[in-house]
C-alpha cells in the first residue's frame, strides 16, 4: 500500500511560525511503523511547498490512503479546506484524520470530505488499518478508528494497549530530508524535534495531553535515546516531552549516556519549577551535554493562581527555579496565563515580577479553553466564538473584565516590557552585538533573526490582536460555506 501523509499550510492569524517552526514528527513516527510492515510513505509538508507544488508531488506517488494530521484547534478550517481539496484530486483514496485535536473531539470532524479519524497513538492504530484496507476487509474489525457513515460516526472501541515506547519504530525521518534545513526555534536553525517519554501524571484544567494519553507516562530507555540523537543532523534539537526529567534517576543515566556517546546539541527542553529546584545538580549535570535552554511553564506568579488552575506548585518554586538558571547561566522561557478576567493591577503585578527576577524572556498565553479539556466543560457556555483561528492562545475566547482594547493593551504592554527588561539588563549595545554574532557563527539565519525580531514587534501592539477579532466575522462565513460542503 502506498500512504501520503500531509501537513496542513500555514494559516493562524499572528503566525507564531515567526518565532517557532518545526518538524511533523507524529507524521514521521506514524510512517515508521506503517513501513516497518512492508508499505510505502511520504511526508509532503505543505507549509513548505504550497499546496499546489504540494499536491503535485502527492499525484506522481499515487496514494491509496491520505493520512492528515489536526493537532492543535486552529488548524480545523484549515484542515478541513485541506481534506476537501484532496477528496476532490484523489476521489479513490481513502481520506484518514488523526492529532491530539481529532482524538479530543472526534464528532466535529464527522465531515463528507474525511472517510476515517484515528483516535489515540497513530503508531498503534494505522499499521492495522492500512493492512486491513489493502486486504479488502471491513474497517469496523480495526480498534482505534471512528468510521464516517451517513449515519453518523461509527465507533470501533477503545485503541489497542499502549506499549513501551522502547518498542515503538524509529521515526522515518528519511521522508522530510528534503525538508530538515527549514525548521527552526527562535534563532535557531536548523532545528530537528525529539521525543524521550509520553504523556503527563499530573491534571492541569487547561491542559489536554494528560487526557490524551490518559493520564499515563511513559519513557524511552537512555539507549533508544542515544540511537535516535544519533541519527539526528540538526545541531539543535527541541525535546517535546511535556515535562522533562520527570524520572529523575533516568534524567541521570540519560545525561551519563548521551555524555559517553560524545553527541553535543543545543537542546530545548520544557520541564516544572519544582523538579529544577529540588535536583538542580540534575541541572548541572545535563550541562556537560551541551547548551540548554528550558521552557517553564510558571502559569502564574502565587500560590492562588497556580490553584486555579490545578498546576500542583507553589511560586516559591517557580521563584527559586529562575535563581537557580541564572546561577548556572542557563537560558530559559518562563510562560504565564494571563486570565480574562484580569485588570489594570493584575498586569502590573506580573511586570513587578519581571522586574524582580530579571526574567525579560518570559513569554504569555490567554487562558484558552480547548474541546476536550475540563476547563471546556467548565466554561463552554462563556465561550464566545466558534472561530477556531482565534483559540490559538493570544487571543481571549471568553469574556473579559476589562473593555478588548484595554485588555489587549496591557497585554501588548507586557510583551513590551520584556524588552525594555532586557535592554536594561544587557544593554541595547550588547543585545544587538549578540545576534549579529550569533548570525556571523551561523547559529541563527537572518531569515529567523527577522522574523523573531518582528515577532516581538507585531506582540507588543495591541491592534495585532484586535484586528483579529474585527476579521472574524469574514472567517466566520467562509467557514460557514466550508461546513456546508466539508
Amino acid at each position: 500500500m502506498k500512504v501520503s501523509f500531509l501537513k496542513a499550510p500555514i494559516g493562524g492569524i499572528i503566525g507564531l511560525e515567526m518565532i517557532t517552526f518545526v518538524e511533523p514528527l507524529g507524521l514521521e513516527c506514524v510512517a515508521g511503523a506503517i513501513e516497518l510492515e512492508g508499505h510505502e510513505c511520504q511526508i509532503v509538508d505543505l507549509r513548505i511547498d504550497g499546496v499546489e507544488a504540494g499536491l503535485a508531488k502527492v499525484r506522481a506517488f499515487e496514494p491509496e490512503i491520505v493520512g492528515l494530521q489536526c493537532n492543535f484547534t486552529t488548524e480545523r478550517f484549515r484542515l478541513l479546506r485541506l481534506a476537501e481539496r484532496v477528496r476532490r484530486e484523489f476521489p479513490q483514496a481513502l481520506v484518514v484524520v488523526g492529532g491530539h485535536d481529532t482524538s479530543r473531539d472526534p464528532e466535529w470532524f464527522a465531515r463528507p470530505s474525511i472517510d476515517v479519524l484515528a483516535v489515540g497513538d497513530g503508531e498503534e492504530i494505522m499499521p492495522a488499518l492500512v493492512a486491513a484496507y489493502g486486504r479488502g476487509d471491513d474497517l469496523k474489525d480495526v480498534p482505534g478508528l471512528a468510521i464516517n457513515t451517513s449515519g453518523g460516526l461509527v465507533r470501533t472501541g477503545a485503541a489497542p494497549a499502549r506499549r513501551n515506547i522502547d518498542e515503538l519504530p524509529m521515526p522515518a525521518r528519511h521522508l522530510i530530508a528534503d525538508y530538515a534545513g527549514e525548521y527552526y526555534i527562535n534563532f535557531r536553525r536548523p532545528l530537528a524535534l525529539m521525543e524521550t517519554a509520553r504523556g503527563c501524571p499530573f491534571k492541569c484544567n487547561f491542559c489536554s495531553v494528560w487526557k490524551f494519553h490518559e493520564s499515563t507516562f511513559r519513557e524511552k530507555s537512555p539507549d533508544r535515546v542515544v540511537a535516535e540523537l544519533a541519527a539526528i543532523e540538526a545541531p539543535n534539537v527541541f525535546i517535546t516531552d511535556d515535562i522533562f526529567w520527570m524520572n529523575v534517576k533516568r534524567g541521570r543515566e540519560l545525561a551519563a549516556a548521551i555524555k559517553a556517546s560524545g553527541i553535543k546539541k543545543h537542546y530545548t527542553i520544557q520541564t516544572r519549577s519544582d523538579i529544577i529546584t529540588r535536583f538542580p545538580e540534575l541541572i548541572e549535570q545535563w550541562k556537560e551535554c551541551g547548551r540548554m535552554t528550558v521552557f517553564l511553564g510558571l502559569e502564574k506568579i502565587d500560590d492562588a493562581g497556580l490553584s486555579s488552575v490545578n498546576k500542583s506548585n507553589t511560586a516559591a518554586n517557580n521563584d527559586l527555579a529562575i535563581e537557580i538558571l541564572q546561577d548556572l547561566d542557563i537560558g530559559y522561557t518562563p510562560n504565564f496565563i494571563i486570565d480574562p478576567g484580569w485588570e489594570h493591577a493584575d498586569f502590573d503585578k506580573l511586570k513587578r515580577w519581571i522586574d524582580r527576577t530579571g526574567a525579560y524572556n518570559s513569554g504569555f498565553s490567554v487562558l484558552t479553553p480547548l474541546p476536550g479539556t475540563d476547563l471546556w466543560d467548565e466554561v463552554v457556555d462563556d465561550v464566545n466564538t466558534r472561530d477556531w483561528e482565534l483559540y490559538d492562545i493570544t487571543h481571549s475566547v471568553l469574556p473579559t473584565k476589562m473593555p478588548l482594547p484595554e485588555f489587549y493593551a496591557e497585554l501588548a504592554g507586557l510583551w513590551r516590557h520584556t524588552m525594555k527588561v532586557r535592554y536594561e539588563t544587557h544593554g541595547r549595545l550588547k543585545v544587538n552585538l549578540g545576534l549579529l554574532a550569533a548570525l556571523a557563527t551561523g547559529k541563527v539565519t537572518l531569515g529567523a533573526m527577522r522574523k523573531g525580531m518582528r515577532m516581538g514587534t507585531v506582540l507588543g501592539r495591541a491592534e495585532t490582536f484586535l484586528k483579529a477579532h474585527r476579521d472574524s466575522a469574514g472567517r466566520l462565513a467562509e467557514a460557514a460555506e466550508l461546513l456546508a460542503t466539508g
